[in-house]
């Protein structure tokens, strides 16, 4: 009598525990099979193989089908998928369903449908062309054939072959200074020219849209951009050329780490420092950055960080070894401070606009934009309609102005420096100095901040702020220097520090352990959160 097999399967769902089935077969770790769990079906991945379970066989069930159709999760997806769930103390579950979302599985089984009724169809005139036909049937036929077989070997792409062996990756670059996209496109041109894939990391659609026309000038045809904003059909098309082709670029948001990446050979993280790189809500809340650098492990892949102002995070790991620092171009100048204390002390100040700014604008030769802070828009507008009668003033937010193309302006102006300076956040000078970068970079012309705070070391020049910040940072217990996990337990949010040591690992396992006794003490009534924002 053969031996049954056993397999643990990873179903879509956050289970803290791998569900156990019986197959009639062997099979690979990676493998899509159909399985029953709690009454319902899914679409599941083979984990682990060969398993002993801990229950009776006769409670364990059987997989409905295996999935011939859908093309297997790869190691390295395994492994990836593994990291998320235990570095961010989540079920492997809910990376699955972040990696593979019911839409995305739907557009898969929809396409292997296709191509079963291709291949039946194709079976089909194979067998009418064995018979006798007149000339103009069978020629009918082989054409049908033909055609039919263009499709399915459209559909089944094979994979290119390999033109080179992978280089050896090195640490990962922090890349900081001007010129950084022309870097980038040198970057891309060696890797795609051996054969390897890439992938570009933006935090936001808006700014991945404003590389797109820059990478699809330069590599035309070699382009693929993933967002929220593409459909299911065109996302599983991209999956396919990743998973089967070398000398591909793929510029997009973080859910573009979960395509089945091969040959994976640069990874690009531009703004590496902005905050929407990361995950929140849903888990896995993972940080788009760090999971970047470990994905670049994974497959041997050179890892590029770039942005203005780097985050202290990178930066330390820059002094402690683990990355290496590249500086392009000139630093921007930091541009005119104007001291709003100061300026109301002499009435230079005409409501929330210096007398200073206002001449500035009105010589500039061009477009002017205006950064708000805790001005209201309706009063600004009106204020700025009587100042300047007869110019067209543009007032956007600071999340407007980080989503924009800011070089076509004469002169940029930061109306309140102050609001980004929120109380309670020990980030706040880290964030102003970033932001400001961010705004200096993009603009060619007069770039000109008005805040009370005119001594603080944010507006300063000369002065070392990052390793002033550092030295803060260590002098308190802030992170680069400890690891903060914030937990929700029913709505009592707290948030913990830990120290930088081996012991990390096996905090994190309790604080996990802990989550799990108040959900099972509530009955499962009241759901715990953990939100892991280490370093790697």
């Amino acid at each position: 009598m053969k031996e049954p097999c056993y397999i643990q399967v990873i179903v879509p769902l956050r289970l803290e525990w791998t569900p156990t089935y019986r197959s009639p077969e062997p099979l690979e770790p990676g493998t899509r099979v159909s399985v029953v769990f709690a009454r319902r079906s899914y679409v599941g991945v083979v984990w682990k193989t060969g398993v002993t379970p801990d229950i009776d066989g006769s409670r364990i069930q059987d997989i409905l089908r295996k999935e011939e159709g859908l093309s297997p999760v790869t190691p390295e997806e395994l492994k990836f998928w593994e990291f998320i769930s235990d570095y961010y103390l989540c079920t492997i579950g809910e990376v699955y369903k972040a990696a593979y979302p019911a839409g995305k599985i739907r557009s898969e089984q929809k396409a292997a449908n296709i191509l079963q009724r291709l291949k039946s169809r194709l079976a089909v005139r194979e067998e009418a062309l064995t018979k006798k036909h007149k000339d103009s049937v069978r020629e009918r036929l082989e054409g049908e054939k033909a055609a039919i077989a263009a499709q399915i070997e459209a559909l089944t792409k094979i994979p290119a072959a390999a033109k080179s062996a992978k280089p050896a990756p090195g640490k990962p670059t922090l890349l900081t200074g001007g010129g950084r996209t022309e870097v980038y496109l040198q970057l891309c041109r060696e890797t795609v020219a051996k054969g390897f894939n890439v992938l570009v990391l933006n935090p936001e659609i808006a700014a991945s849209e404003q590389l797109d026309g820059i990478f699809e000038d330069a590599f035309p045809g070699q382009v693929h951009c993933v967002s929220s904003h593409i459909t299911e059909t065109r996302r599983r098309s991209i999956a396919e050329d990743i998973r089967c082709f070398g000398g591909q670029i793929v510029t997009g948001t973080r859910s573009a780490l979960f395509l089945p990446w091969s040959r994976l050979g640069l990874i690009i993280v531009e703004n590496e420092q902005d905050i929407f790189l990361k995950q929140t809500e849903p888990a896995p809340r993972y940080n788009a950055r760090d999971a970047a650098v470990m994905l670049g492990r994974i497959h041997q892949a050179r890892v590029v960080l770039g942005a203005p102002s780097p985050s202290l995070e990178s930066l330390h790991n820059v002094l402690t070894g683990k990355y290496e620092l590249r500086q392009t171009g000139a630093v921007p100048p930091c541009g005119t401070i104007i001291d709003i204390s100061a300026e109301r002390r002499k009435n230079g100040m005409l409501g929330c606009i210096s007398r200073k700014l206002i001449e500035a604008a009105s010589k500039s030769a061009g477009p002017v934009a205006f950064i708000r802070g805790w001005e209201k828009p309706d009063e600004l507008t009106e204020e700025i309609s009587k100042l300047f009668p007869d110019r067209q003033i543009d007032i956007l937010t600071l999340q407007q102005a980080r989503l924009s193309d800011l070089r076509g302006y004469a002169l940029i102006a930061v109306l309140q420096a102050d609001a980004l300076f929120p109380e309670g956040d020990f980030r706040a000078d880290e964030r102003a100095v970033q932001a400001l970068a961010m705004l200096r970079e993009q603009c060619t012309g007069e770039f000109i901040v008005q805040t009370a705070k005119a001594d603080h070391p944010v507006f300063s020049s000369s002065e070392d702020i990052a390793g002033k910040l550092l030295e803060e940072r260590r002098a308190f217990g802030l992170p680069p220097y400890t690891r903060l996990i914030d937990t929700d337990f029913g709505g009592h949010k707290e948030r913990l520090t830990f120290p930088c040591d081996s012991t990390l690992s096996t905090r994190k396992k309790q604080l996990r352990a802990r989550a799990l006794a108040f959900e099972k003490k509530t009955g499962g009534k009241a759901r715990a959160t953990i939100d892991v924002d280490p370093i790697l």
